[in-house]
């Protein structure tokens, strides 16, 4: 299915299909927790082929606020990645029994974005919230893959001198994200506060 698809959204948006024997498959799982309370997990699968990247990432949280509001929420995506640039987008997600969808493709004026807050065209090379890729994790905007909004983002990073651990802070309009990764660039946490209460962590399992 993510092979089909992958050469589908290429075909269309880049006009060119890669051999699929030189295509690289990389999976990501991701334990996630409520302060120190397990309640979900966050999975990616990444197939590269050439200097095209698919991702499809699917998250599932269920858990209680103070044991008495529940909290269920799912979401998936796929990503299309070209030269370093988003290119295409396809999400679905349901929050409290409400679900939207965001979809994005490629055309002569930019990204086309439509998404529950609307529809908008993004000029140039769009980056999204690859946390896989850190090298990728730059810009004033990244697309929100959920959301389908171009969010105003200040990016830092500082390497540990003891661990040699690589530290990103994403900065947003309403809370922080917080990365790590180690030497070789794996990805391994995330972390960020969450506007209902609680620190939100993902720690990556190996």
């Amino acid at each position: 299915m993510i092979r089909s698809l992958f050469i589908v959204l290429l075909t269309v948006t880049v006009g060119q299909v890669v051999a699929v024997e030189s295509e690289t498959t990389r999976q990501l799982d991701f334990e996630v927790f409520l302060n120190d309370r397990e309640v979900g997990r966050h999975q990616f699968e990444l197939l590269e082929q050439g200097d095209s990247i698919q991702v499809s990432s699917t998250m599932t949280l269920d858990f209680k606020i103070l044991r008495i509001k529940r909290i269920q929420y799912s979401h998936q995506a796929n990503e299309l990645w070209h030269s370093s640039c988003l290119v295409a987008l396809q999400s679905e997600t349901e929050k409290q029994g409400k679900a939207f969808a965001v979809e994005a493709k490629t055309d002569q004026a930019g990204l086309l974005v439509e998404g529950p807050k609307g529809t908008q065209t993004l000029a140039g090379c769009v980056r999204g919230f690859s946390y896989w890729n850190p090298q990728w994790l730059e810009g004033d905007n990244l697309l929100n893959a959920e959301s389908g909004v171009y969010v105003p983002v200040a990016i830092s990073s500082r390497i540990s001198e003891q661990d040699n651990i690589t530290h990103i802070k994403i900065v947003l309009p309403k809370a922080d994200i917080d990365l790590e990764y180690d030497a070789t660039g794996e990805w391994l946490s995330l972390e960020t506060e969450l506007l209902i209460g609680g620190t939100l962590r993902y720690q990556r399992v190996f």
